[in-house]
């Protein structure tokens, strides 16, 4: 039998614990700088605005660039939650707790920007909520509740579509796939999180290495019969993909090779070995 423990709650944080109330940001930060800190700042300012949150963003930003300057290789995550302790939806004030702390980097092989990674086809599916669509919001139960899908044995991520079978994003990534020299990613419009290295690749990456890009609706079959496939996010940067369960995905060396030519010069190198 388990013992019940009755647990206080900080009060700062009651709000984010009991209604997901507050957003977050996962930044990489390399020789005490974040290499994509402009993106990550203008999705807390649009965060801030939706959730209708009063935010000192340059306050926030002091505090990170603070904690960043004394990191050589690390991962700072940012919680931004509304405060308030009484029960209930409502809230209670515009009051608001920060949360800034960095977590070593991790280290991958560098067999995953070579080979690919092996994505498992998710059987949890992402709702549509246009009004959340876009932002990392403290509520992550489908990204949790599809982790635990995962054989880690077999396969190095998980491809997750939405209610209506289109493709949206891995499990904590966003979706790329080439065709005839265009870069494809899902229109997030509806669902998923629109990441900040799929911002750079949409508004600078693309143009970088000579190729046009697309925000679309996306099936698996595109993904199938794509020349290149990749999934991308502020830590992992962009990495190529090998297969979708059983189903060999075309690896498009050219590419990937104009695209880690330019990561690599924002410090993203230093993560594999």
């Amino acid at each position: 039998m388990v013992a019940v423990q009755s647990v206080a709650i900080p009060q700062n944080w009651e709000r984010a614990v009991s209604y997901g109330d507050g957003f977050f940001e996962t930044v990489l930060v390399v020789d005490g700088k974040a290499p994509l800190w402009a993106f990550h700042r203008a999705r807390l300012i649009d965060a801030a605005k939706r959730l209708r949150m009063d935010c000192d963003i340059a306050t926030i930003e002091n505090s990170f660039q603070q904690c960043a300057k004394q990191q050589s290789l690390a991962v700072v995550k940012i919680i931004v939650a509304r405060s308030g302790g009484q029960r209930g939806y409502s809230p209670a004030n515009t009051n608001y707790s920060v949360s800034i702390k960095a977590y070593p980097a991790p280290q991958f092989s560098q067999q995953r920007i070579t080979q690919g990674l092996r994505l498992h086809l998710c059987r949890q599916r992402v709702a549509h909520n246009p009004a959340l669509a876009g932002i990392k919001h403290l509520s992550r139960l489908e990204q949790v509740l599809t982790t635990g899908e995962l054989n880690k044995s077999l396969y190095d991520d998980g491809l997750m579509l939405d209610t209506q079978g289109s493709v949206i994003e891995g499990i904590s990534s966003n979706v790329f796939v080439l065709q005839k020299n265009t870069l494809l990613t899902p229109n997030l419009k509806s669902c998923g999180v629109a990441g900040v290295m799929r911002a750079f690749v949409l508004q600078q990456l693309a143009a970088d290495i000579g190729m046009a890009v697309e925000e679309t609706r996306l099936t698996l079959q595109d993904c199938l019969n794509a020349e290149g496939m990749f999934l991308c996010n502020s830590v992992i940067g962009i990495v190529p993909v090998q297969s979708i369960g059983v189903s060999k995905i075309a690896l498009h060396t050219e590419t990937v090779t104009k695209i880690w030519q330019k990561l690599s010069m924002l410090g993203y190198a230093r993560l594999y070995g």
